[in-house]
């Protein structure tokens, strides 16, 4: 008796009491599985298990019956096996095709948004429809790739794990949702085909040419934004000007108030510029104080904010009545209380917001002036102390000089041919400044064919809903570039009036992908073309008045901020806590990306409901209705974001929160983790789990004391911003920073570093040598870095450090090794010529460096030196070509002597010198202002000679009293 083998290797016995399926079944059914296969692998799996099929049926009688059940079982099985197969060899195929298709969409949209102009709604429809599937897709991939480089970096460090290409679930997952997006996308075909959808479709736009930062600046760029206001401004002044023979008690001092009113758009915030600015130099105030009001602002907000910019000191009470009490405490006792306040964007228009704001101000000194813009014309006619000004637009030749200064910076003596379409698009500018800046900017390297296309444009609009300007403003918006359109809508997220630093933004656009690669150049570079290419566009604004030392600061007009929501509609969504999601609010949630959450300043309580419909999120921001309020996140359930994992940006800044929940720690494509001005004291481990964090914004943070270990595992760290007010450093300010960070090839930002005494246990000077750091820097307890070590951090290679602040413990005074160790430290820290700011606080030594002197400082424009030794540091500093700002304060020495040298220095500041008795400032060229603070019982002489610019000091509490007095001598000579 012969024996054969089973196809997959299993014997089968040939005898008459059990039979094999005849040779014309089993070659029939070979053949349509190979056809549905065409696999010899896949024969051979279908064969064995037929054969093992007709083993078991066991008797010739049934064997017709059998065999056909056998086949129908089977036959489901043998095919969703094959499929399985399929589907797991196939992941990385399908991945490739919908990459290869996500970018083919990139592509379609860039063109719908760069090239023309889309009127029908169902296209319109349809291109949304796209760019979700493309968010899908994007996801999808970003998973794969995250997981797959995870793997490698593990791998790399020895550890265990298994990656995307071999877990078998992994697989599967991704096979599934492969399937899913193949099939959305086959419904999008079907949806082009049935509106008869072409390439060629739309009307093509004219080539909108090169639009990055190719600006010419020609001599009266700079002067653009002031163009025909000198008449407003003037008048302006009359009325700050009191009425003659107005009289005057010590009760009720005269302080002038002025509301500039006018549609947005029209010049409102420029002119009180102009205002401000003359006042502040041919006035003397002893206060000068800018407040930008948001558009929910509170009268309470709006007091807080007065008195800390009048101030100078962060005030933690939201209690009206204290915060009019302090307000008018300081007005009231201070010794120069003469003040200029303008108030800049208000939106109230109730009678009682500006009688109650009003109250702690008539505290002021005689000859205070108080500036108010507003949009809204009601709010003119309800407190009738206020002069009022009404705003108009420009005439339309100003117009046209704004755009020429923009677009034909050269004059318009070469361009003729462009002087009538000009004309024309000036006149539909309808007086509004912004609107010419614009259309000027656009303009700018433009065509005169080019030049006709928008006037075309502006004649069709010419009727729009919105409004003509904002229908201006909407031509600029559409000849923008795709990444600059996105990056433009995407600050829909801010509410209107918001203020917000350069930086931030750019971090927020890297992390949601909207920086388009541009070579070599480093991704944040690219951004600040970015964000510079729609400042110069008038698309955000520089906030007029800064405090000093402090970080410039931007917001959009709100007629901007109107077209980027309008832009936006479809991909962003504004919530309030409590909020309700509407039944039918004609957008799909699944295509809401973008939200900003914002918590009412007359609710305390956190009701998140209104979220859980938008689960496809990449951006979540927190905000509080008022600017300087606090989200309560402290309640947020600890599980809450694993409804939201495809997020890309989060930001918590400015909340109660006291402890991260741990969902955060799987969202896998967090980029952006903002978590400024919070409680935490920690951070959780499982945050070193998000592989793709690049920035992680951990600013004011001042109760954090230490990060988690695992911090090298964030591979792909750009930004660890653990910032701190530099005013508000002291000596128990602790950070403990793990060992490690200075394998974080990309970290950009690393802005304060505390030397620890531990050696060995955390992280080493050493690990900043090779970081590329940019921006600030603080290094705290110096006095705990040994000598030999301190050159090891190499700050003399960090050639983009811009501020740098070097600290000891106050204590070092007292010890002489301390003192000596010290000199030589400052040696070996010595910072690269690029510096702009220095900051030296509680060196002990006696000795300072040369290298502090060092006139290849070309860039060194501030300097403050804060509780030290001597003032032996002043023959230094002298040669120093480019010091503007000089601040000494709490240095020990009874005479400082400023005889020379300081070409450039214009400002002097001197604080809290108890033991100086004598000043004596000559032949300082630059000097224009010298500020005395308190704390000086000694200073019997201040001498002032041969400055030929000095404009005067400033005398400030008990100094001042002591000039009335006649014990402080003042001598200025020319």
């Amino acid at each position: 008796m012969n024996s054969c083998l089973h196809p997959l290797g299993l014997p089968s016995k040939s005898s008459s009491s059990q039979r094999l399926p005849n040779r014309t079944t089993l070659a029939k059914e070979k053949k349509k599985k190979r056809k549905m296969e065409n696999s010899t692998e896949n024969s051979i799996i279908v064969d064995g298990l037929k054969t093992i099929g007709g083993w078991l049926t066991g008797k010739t009688v049934r064997e017709k019956i059998v065999e056909t059940a056998v086949e129908k079982i089977l036959d489901p099985v043998i095919s969703a096996f094959q499929s399985e197969v399929s589907r797991y060899k196939n992941v990385e195929e399908g991945l490739g095709r919908l990459r290869r298709t996500s970018e083919r969409i990139n592509s379609l949209l860039t063109d719908a948004e760069e090239r023309r102009h889309i009127e029908d709604v169902s296209v319109k429809k349809w291109l949304r429809d796209l760019k979700s599937v493309s968010f899908n897709t994007d996801d999808l991939l970003d998973t794969y790739q995250t997981a797959l480089n995870m793997h490698k970096k593990r791998k790399q460090c020895l550890m265990p794990s298994l990656g995307p290409e071999r877990g078998p679930f992994q697989r599967r997952r991704f096979s599934t949702e492969i399937d899913k997006l193949d099939n959305k996308l086959e419904e999008i075909d079907k949806s082009r085909k049935t509106l008869r959808l072409r390439g060629s479709d739309g009307t093509k736009k004219e080539a909108t040419g090169q639009s990055s930062l190719l600006f010419q600046t020609g001599s009266c760029h700079a002067s653009a934004r002031i163009l025909g206001r000198e008449n407003d401004k003037n008048e302006i002044l009359k009325l700050l000007r009191p009425a003659a023979g107005a009289s005057t008690s010590a009760s009720m001092p005269t302080i002038t108030f002025v509301l500039i009113h006018g549609e947005p758009g029209i010049g409102k915030t420029t002119l009180a510029q102009m205002v401000y600015d003359y006042l502040r130099l041919n006035s003397f105030f002893d206060i000068k104080a800018w407040v930008c009001l948001t558009e929910r602002c509170d009268v309470t907000t709006a007091t807080k904010k007065i008195y800390e910019k009048m101030t100078g000191a962060r005030c933690d009470s939201s209690d009206f009545g204290t915060l009019q009490e302090r307000l008018r405490e300081y007005l009231k006792t201070r010794p120069g209380n003469k003040f200029l306040l303008v108030i800049d964007n208000l939106w109230a228009s109730d009678f009682h917001f500006l009688e109650n704001l009003q109250v702690p101000l008539l505290a002021g000194g005689e000859g205070s002036k108080v500036v108010i813009t507003t949009r809204y014309e009601r709010t003119c006619h309800i407190y009738e102390p206020i002069q009022r000004f009404k705003l108009t637009g420009l005439n339309y030749k100003d117009c046209w000089e704004l755009i020429q200064c923009l677009a034909l910076p050269q004059g318009v003596d070469h361009h003729k041919d462009l002087e009538p379409i000009g004309e024309e698009i000036a006149m539909r500018c309808y007086g509004s400044p912004m609107a010419a800046k614009a259309l000027g900017a656009l303009l700018n390297r433009r065509s005169a064919e080019e030049w006709s296309s928008v006037l075309s444009e502006m004649q069709a609009l010419k009727d729009d809903s919105n409004g003509p300007v904002l229908a201006s403003l909407k031509i600029s918006y559409h000849h923008l570039r795709y990444p600059l359109k996105q990056c433009f809508a995407y600050c829909s997220i801010f509410p209107n009036g918001y203020l917000f630093e350069r930086d931030q933004v750019i971090r927020y656009w890297i992390a949601e992908g909207l920086i388009q690669p541009d070579g070599r150049r480093r991704l944040e570079a690219v951004g600040i073309k970015y964000f510079d290419d729609l400042l110069w566009r008038s698309f955000f604004e520089k906030v007029p008045i800064c405090d000093k030392g402090q970080v410039e600061r931007y917001r959009m007009p709100s007629l901007m901020h109107d077209l980027a929501k309008h832009v936006s509609e479809y991909e962003f969504q504004g919530l309030f806590s409590g909020d309700r999601v509407p039944e039918s609010t004609g957008v799909k949630e699944a295509q809401i990306r973008y939200a900003s959450f914002i918590q009412p300043s007359d609710n305390n309580t956190l009701n998140l409901e209104c979220l859980e419909p938008y689960s496809h999120l990449r951006t979540l921001k927190f905000s509080h209705e008022r600017s300087n309020g606090s989200v309560p996140l402290n309640s947020i359930p600890a599980l809450f974001f694993c409804k939201f994992v495809q997020l890309r940006v989060l930001d918590m800044s400015n909340s109660d929160l006291e402890q991260v929940p741990n969902s955060v720690g799987k969202l896998i494509h967090l980029r952006f983790l903002g978590l400024s001005n919070t409680k935490i004291k920690t951070l959780p481990e499982n945050i070193c789990d998000l592989f793709n964090l690049q920035t992680l914004e951990l600013k004011g943070c001042s109760q954090l004391q230490h990060l988690p270990k695992g911090l090298l595992r964030l591979f792909n760290l750009r930004h660890l911003d653990l910032h701190l007010d530099w005013e508000k450093i002291t000596d128990s300010t602790k950070m403990v920073i793990p060992q490690g960070i200075g394998k974080l090839e990309d970290l950009q930002t690393l802005s304060r570093f505390n030397v620890d005494s531990a050696r060995g246990q955390y992280c080493n000077i050493a690990e900043l040598k090779d970081l590329n750091l940019r921006g600030d820097l603080c290094i705290l307890n110096l006095e705990n870095l040994p000598p030999e070590h301190a050159e090891n951090a190499n700050l003399k290679g960090k050639q983009f450090i811009e501020k740098l602040m070097l600290r000891w413990h106050s204590s070092a005074h007292d010890d002489e090794r301390l003192r000596q160790e010290s000199e030589d430290v400052i040696k070996n820290v010595q910072p690269h010529y690029g510096l702009r700011c220095l900051w030296i606080v509680n060196y002990p030594g006696t000795e300072y460096p040369d290298w502090i002197g060092n006139a290849s400082f070309w860039r060194l424009e501030t300097i403050r030196i804060s509780n030290c030794n001597n003032f032996r540091f002043l023959s230094l500093l002298e040669k120093l070509p480019r010091l503007i700002n000089l601040q000494i304060d709490n240095v020990i020495g009874d005479t400082m002597s400023m005889l020379e040298g300081f070409q450039s220095m214009e400002h002097l500041i001197l604080q809290n010198l108890k033991s100086l008795e004598n000043i004596t400032l000559q032949n300082l060229k630059a000097l224009r202002n010298l500020t005395l603070d308190t704390e000086m019982p000694k200073l019997k002489i201040v001498s002032v000679s041969r400055c030929s610019v000095f404009q005067g000091m400033v005398l400030q509490g008990v100094l001042h009293d002591k000039y009335e007095r006649g014990s402080l001598r003042v001598d200025c000579f020319e």
